[in-house]
């Protein structure tokens, strides 16, 4: 029989974090966009594809759903072998996916957690349905360290006329232990993101220039970078600043490979001669 954990060497130089996600075969958000954070930040990507996806920079054409019963037994054939450092949750598939997930997380009451509600894309397709939303208000928001939303996701996880800040308190009253609000979306000069930790105490506020173009992949980005430090044993308000810079930079030296997106350059690049 497997034992399940990571030598100690191995766990404090790279920790494992279980990203679960969908596959965009543009590499710029997905699966790949996890993995790829996840190891410039010296932590081990364990990935479980909840769906795949018909995308590129410009659209998503198309979400196929992972079949559930795959899904559970990669799940727990990765299990039987790794004990991860932190979880880190993006595009969740189906209803049938996000109860499997919602079972991980009971399992593992004490990991790090990062959820990444990716509702619908960019580009409008939809993501989740609204069994599955109200699923995730339910069952994997109570459980999660911390909730990345970016404006929009906002709106469609606290709907109603509340201004942004209200909206977060809401989602920390639900039982979300931490809402780290991303600003990208606001119309202003510069980006607000805010870190809420407690429905009374004023937000961890972080400003950032805002970059001239647009990009696929930036919440990935952020939310698997904040995953890996926190496996790390980062605390949540130093992980989350670091992760906002490492997303940041990956920004600033984004691909332009197509008319469409930028694509964040997560890796450092090779040296050359």
């Amino acid at each position: 029989m497997i034992k399940p954990g990571v030598h100690p060497q191995f766990q404090k130089n790279y920790p494992a974090v279980l990203a679960i996600g969908g596959h965009d075969p543009s590499g710029g958000a997905g699966i790949l966009a996890d993995a790829q954070a996840l190891l410039a930040l010296k932590a081990w990507p364990l990935t479980l594809i909840t769906c795949l996806t018909a995308q590129n920079t410009h659209q998503v054409n198309s979400v196929k759903a992972q079949d559930p019963a795959d899904f559970h037994l990669q799940l727990e054939t990765l299990l039987q072998d790794f004990r991860p450092a932190a979880i880190k949750i993006g595009v969740t598939g189906s209803l049938d996916i996000q109860q499997s997930i919602a079972e991980l997380l009971l399992r593992y009451p004490d990991i790090p957690v990062v959820l990444d509600p990716v509702i619908s894309s960019t580009s409008g397709t939809g993501f989740m349905n609204e069994q599955q939303l109200t699923h995730l208000k339910e069952h994997l928001l109570p459980r999660s360290s911390v909730i990345t939303p970016n404006l929009p996701e906002l709106e469609q996880l606290v709907p109603g006329k509340k201004n942004p800040e209200d909206k977060a308190r809401e989602l920390l009253r639900q039982g979300c232990k931490a809402v780290l609000l991303t600003g990208a979306h606001a119309q202003s000069r510069g980006i607000k993101n805010q870190l809420f930790t407690h429905p009374s105490i004023p937000p961890l506020i972080s400003r950032w220039k805002r970059l001239p173009y647009e990009y696929h992949g930036s919440g990935c980005t952020l939310a698997a970078a904040l995953a890996g430090l926190l496996a790390r044993g980062e605390s949540l308000e130093k992980a989350s600043t670091q992760a906002q810079d490492f997303t940041w930079q990956s920004l600033e030296k984004a691909l332009k490979l197509t008319e469409g997106q930028h694509l964040p350059l997560r890796l450092r690049e090779p040296a050359h001669g």
